[in-house]
């Protein structure tokens, strides 16, 4: 149960953080000045696997312990048990 939690939870994470997230073509953010919409694709699609991997580190060191503090983990077991 203990990975499920996890797995959740840092995908929870990643989509909180990063879904809304667009670049174009040229790797240039929705907020930047000559943003191209037309090409555009969720940052999350042009991201490789270390990208994640570093991702994924930062939430094991930093945010996971956060959770553990703050009861989510908790919470979330609760919720994946109903």
């Amino acid at each position: 149960m203990k990975e499920r939690v996890k797995m959740f939870l840092f995908a929870r994470w990643i989509a909180t953080c990063y879904a809304d997230t667009h670049l174009d073509g040229k790797m240039k953010c929705e907020h930047d000045e000559g943003f191209n919409s037309s090409d555009a694709m969720s940052v999350l699609n042009r991201e490789n696997g270390y990208w994640y991997k570093e991702q994924l580190e930062h939430f094991e060191k930093v945010v996971y312990p956060n959770y553990e503090k703050n009861g989510s983990v908790e919470d979330t077991k609760e919720f994946l048990e109903k």
